[in-house]
Order: C-alpha cells, then sequence, then structure tokens
C-alpha cells in the first residue's frame, strides 16, 4: 500500500509537472502585438488591440493611456498623444500610494488582479514625450509657437520637481505587503531565500541623465540659459558619476554635456570661472563649442524594449537537511531555458553581478550552467521548528509551484549609426540612453521582492487548505488535500507580465554645427546582419538650435518609421 501511495503521489506530481508545462507557455500580449503592427506601419491595428484589450476604467487603464500615447506620437498626432499621456500620468498620481486592500489582494489572489500603477521611471518617460509633442506642435504652428514651447517647459519643470525627489516618490513601492499574522510568520522565515540587498545597491534607479539633457536643449531652445545651465550640469554630473557606466553609455556622452554646459555658460556669460575649469579639464575638445551658429542635435528611439515572461520555481522542504529548496522548472525554447536559468543565478548570485547583468544586457548567455540548479536555504534547528509550528513544513510536503517573471535578453542588433548632411557623412551616434538596461536592472531589483510574494501567497494558500481539514477532523484526507491544493496552486500561480511594452530599446544622439538654409539629412543605421536602414528629411535650419527626432525599428519591412522635427531658437 506504501509504493501504491508514492507511486500516486509521484504520478500526481507528473500531472502537476505537465500542467506547469501546459500553462506555463508565455504568449505574446497585446501590447506587444500591438508595437509590433505599429513598426509595420499598422497603427489603427495596433490602436485597436490596445483599446480592445485594455479598458479605459479597468485595472489595466495606465497600460491603455501609455500604449495609446505611444502609438499617436507615431503617428505624429501629437495633440492625441498627450491627451493619452496626460490620462497615463494622473493614473500614475493616483496610484502613488497602493492600496492596504490592494496589497492583501496580491498576497492572497496574484498580483494580476491588481491595479497595474506604472515603474518609477515612466513618469520621466512620459514628461519627455510630451515635451517632444509639444516641440513639434510649435513647429507646426508658428502663430502658437511660444504657447506650445512654454508648454514643453511646464513638462520640464515637473520632470525636474520628480527626478530631484525620486527617492520619495518611489517610496510607496517598497511598503511592506500587510497581512494578517500568519502571513508575516511565513514572510520572515522565507526572508533569506532573497539575495542580501547589497547585492542589487547598484541597479537603483537614482536619477536620470539623458532627461536632464533633453531638459537642457528645451530650456535653451527658449534661452532661459540659467535653466539650461543647471540642467545641463546635472545632466554631466549624473552621466560622469555613474549613469554612463550602469547603463553601458558611450564614453562621449559625459563630454557633449560638459561641452553644452560651457556652450550656455559663454552665452550666458559671467562664468569665467567655471569654464576654465571645464577647459582645464577636458581640454580643447571643449574648444569647439566656442563657434558661433547653429548646431543641429539628432535623436533616434531605436528598436523595441524586451518583453517580460513567466517562469516557474518549486519550493520544497528538505526534512533531513533541515532545509528549504528553491528550483527552477525551466520551460520553452533553448534560449528562454538558458535566460531563465540565467535570471535564477542573478538572483542568487554571491559575487559579480554587475558583470553577469551585463551579459544579459548583451545576450550574451554562453556560459550558463544548465545543470540541476537549486537554491537551499538551511534553516537550523530553532527555525525550523519555527516553520513547523507555523505548518509551513506539512504545507510543503508536495512542493508549491511558484510564478514569478524574468526579462528575455536583448542583443544589440545596431553596428552604428551614421548621420549624413547633403551626402557627406558627419558623425556618428552615440548611445546616450539604455531603456532596456534600466527596464532589466528595475526587474532585477524588485524581482526579490516579487519571488518573496510569491512564495508567500503560495504557502499561505497550502497552509490553510491544511489547517481547513485538521479543523474538519477529517485529517485521514489531509495528505490529499495537500496534494489537490498543489495541484491548484500548479494551475493557478501567475506571475505579473505588464509593462509599457512600446518603448525603444535604447536612445542614440549625436550633435553636430549646420549651416542655415537648407539641408538634407540622412539617417543610416547599419545593422550586423548587414543590413542598412535609411531615413530622410529635408530641414530647414533658421535658428540657432535644431533637434530632428525619428523612431527607427529594427525588424520592419519599411525602410524607416515617421520622422518628427523639431526646430528651436
Amino acid at each position: 500500500m506504501l509504493s501504491l501511495f508514492n507511486t500516486l503521489h509521484y504520478r500526481a506530481w507528473l500531472t502537476v509537472t505537465l500542467i506547469v508545462v501546459l500553462t506555463g507557455c508565455n504568449t505574446t500580449p497585446a501590447n506587444k502585438n500591438a508595437i509590433l503592427l505599429a513598426q509595420q506601419g499598422q497603427f489603427e491595428q495596433a490602436k485597436s488591440a490596445i483599446e480592445t484589450t485594455y479598458s479605459a476604467s479597468g485595472k489595466n487603464k495606465l497600460l491603455r493611456y501609455l500604449e495609446l500615447g505611444t502609438l499617436y506620437h507615431l503617428e505624429q498626432r501629437y495633440k492625441l498623444s498627450n491627451d493619452n499621456l496626460d490620462q497615463a500620468k494622473a493614473i500614475i498620481e493616483e496610484q502613488y500610494t497602493i492600496s492596504v486592500s490592494e496589497q492583501a489582494l496580491a498576497l492572497l489572489s496574484g498580483p494580476t488582479y491588481t491595479t497595474f500603477s506604472g515603474k518609477e521611471f515612466h513618469r520621466p518617460l512620459i514628461n519627455v514625450f510630451k515635451a517632444l509633442n509639444y516641440n513639434a506642435l510649435a513647429n507646426q504652428n508658428p502663430a502658437q509657437r511660444q504657447y506650445y514651447l512654454d508648454a514643453a517647459l511646464v513638462e520640464m519643470r515637473q520632470l525636474d520637481t520628480y527626478l530631484s525627489t525620486l527617492t520619495d516618490e518611489t517610496g510607496g513601492y517598497d511598503g511592506k505587503p500587510s497581512g494578517d499574522g500568519l502571513t508575516d510568520r511565513v514572510m520572515r522565515i522565507l526572508q533569506p531565500l532573497l539575495a542580501p540587498n547589497d547585492l542589487l545597491k547598484n541597479v537603483d534607479y537614482k536619477d536620470d541623465a539623458f532627461a536632464h539633457y533633453i531638459s537642457g536643449i528645451l530650456y535653451e531652445s527658449s534661452n532661459e540659459l540659467d535653466a539650461a545651465r543647471i540642467q545641463y550640469q546635472r545632466a554631466a554630473t549624473a552621466f560622469e558619476q555613474g549613469f554612463a557606466k550602469q547603463y553601458d553609455l558611450d564614453s562621449t556622452v559625459t563630454q557633449q554635456a560638459y561641452a553644452d554646459l560651457a556652450r550656455v555658460m559663454r552665452k550666458a556669460g559671467g562664468y569665467g570661472n567655471e569654464l576654465r575649469a571645464i577647459e582645464k579639464k577636458w581640454g580643447d575638445s571643449i574648444g569647439a563649442t566656442q563657434q558661433s551658429g547653429p548646431l543641429l542635435t539628432v535623436v533616434q528611439n531605436a528598436g523595441i524594449g524586451p518583453q517580460r515572461k513567466e517562469f516557474n520555481l518549486l519550493l520544497k522542504a528538505d526534512h533531513d537537511a533541515k532545509a528549504l529548496v528553491v528550483t527552477p522548472i525551466l520551460w520553452g525554447t533553448s534560449s528562454e531555458r538558458k535566460a531563465q536559468m540565467w535570471w535564477f543565478q542573478m538572483l542568487y548570485a554571491d559575487t559579480s553581478l554587475f558583470d553577469m547583468m551585463q551579459n544579459y544586457a548583451t545576450g550574451d548567455l554562453g556560459d550558463v550552467a544548465m545543470g540541476a540548479l537549486t537554491k537551499r536555504l538551511p534553516l537550523g534547528d530553532s527555525l525550523w521548528q519555527s516553520a513547523k509550528a507555523t505548518g509551513l513544513i506539512d504545507a510543503l510536503e508536495h512542493g508549491s509551484r511558484i510564478a514569478v517573471t524574468y526579462l528575455e535578453p536583448f542583443e544589440h542588433k545596431i553596428e552604428k549609426t551614421e548621420l549624413w548632411i547633403d551626402g557627406q557623412k558627419v558623425s556618428e551616434l552615440g548611445n546616450y540612453h539604455s531603456v532596456s538596461l534600466l527596464t532589466l536592472q528595475s526587474a532585477l531589483k524588485n524581482a526579490n521582492r516579487e519571488m518573496q510574494i510569491a512564495l508567500t501567497r503560495e504557502v499561505v494558500k497550502a497552509m490553510t487548505a491544511h489547517k481547513a481539514i485538521q479543523s474538519t477532523g477529517l485529517q485521514a484526507f489531509d495528505g490529499f488535500a495537500k496534494l489537490a491544493t498543489s495541484v491548484v496552486n500548479a494551475v493557478t500561480a501567475s506571475a505579473d507580465l505588464r509593462q509599457w511594452q512600446s518603448l525603444p530599446s535604447h536612445i542614440k544622439l549625436a550633435q553636430v554645427p549646420v549651416n542655415q538654409g537648407t539641408v538634407n539629412i540622412t539617417l543610416k543605421t547599419k545593422l550586423r546582419s548587414g543590413r542598412v536602414i535609411e531615413q530622410s528629411d529635408t530641414l530647414d535650419i533658421n535658428e540657432t538650435m535644431t533637434l530632428w527626432h525619428t523612431r527607427t525599428f529594427i525588424e520592419s519591412a519599411k525602410s524607416a518609421a515617421p520622422s518628427t522635427l523639431f526646430t528651436m531658437e
């Protein structure tokens, strides 16, 4: 009979494993399909996919307005873009403090039952997109030019306030989840499973040098030189003190920010000492900023950011070792399984996390170990007894499936982007921001918290079922109840895959001197596959600074996405 019962247990767990396999497949979300349609120029179909999937009043309403705001921006329908981004900004402000009831719901039911409230870096991106929209409207409507430029500067002031108080603004996402005494005790026991906090100290979203830099350009465009100086200074300092390294940017970004800082100092006058210090530090490279005449700044948003996907973990108790054991359940294609294993290793690495993260960000997963990797937590006599007393050990008799997210690896498909003016190559664009690496680091930062809540949720459900059986006096069915609960958990556990999918993968930029009058500009994006994507436009250079902005879709069947021209005084 015992052998038969063990066989039944084995078959049951085999069934659970099959259920995990069948339910663990990652389907493409609607907003990923939408941006894939947009890159082929099918904007109406893309917007329809968003409007059909995400309601204007449901828990995913923020996704509706973020994605629609981006799609209208790509269509050059700037007023509609700003209308949707305004809605998104209002929702983020409303969701600043996650309600106690929503946190409790996430613990008991799962993260997808809560309202999507966005990430800490979404607000700055909204401000930047809105400001670019306003500048486009200023260019299209000369009679209302100053009105739209002033509106763009309002966005920049809001951006500055947000970035200045970033730590306080994101505190709502780190609040302690609520719950009864049982939940609190389970979380304390599971806490040591998480990677030490100091492993992730270098992946915080601390500031946004690129947003400060764009802000400086916009202030300079309205001849607000003091405000421009402050923003260029903040951009240069942030690039220099760690932003460039954290997001793997070109070494020239810091120098460019200082060059722009020096330029507005010369325009404003009265900064002789500061200018000499900058020139001493950077040498002749800053001298080029002394020239007068128009400048052209080219900004390229390239590609599509990586997708959030789901992978599964099995949590069991090892009675002999008095330990809890977490084992990844790998599923999907070979590359997906490799990515899941690498993600698991990053979460529990005790050395070189930054190096592992950089390799992941470039798609270099060649050295990942694909063996039977587990995370083992020896509890010791005292903590083991505490775990038994709470019922946690009994609840894990058949194990518990945990669903968490990982970010698909992304590879840099662009070899270089060249800027050509009137048939002559004048510059190459440098990497000024990596939205993908920002998204990756944010996901890693939140992964341990996500895993702790997911572990707690599934364990509490198992323990609740166990106690319910005990209260009936039908202990003979306890084993089947726990097995049934494990099966239910295996089927129902899910991760939160929601994200602003239409963001670019990375942002490239170049700034060059130009002559007044009409110029023909061509952006040649050379891919590692050998393909070249060309985007062209004719610009009328009548101001001291012109900014040309475009989105380049790497997989587009067309030669280019819509381009946008911003001309600034």
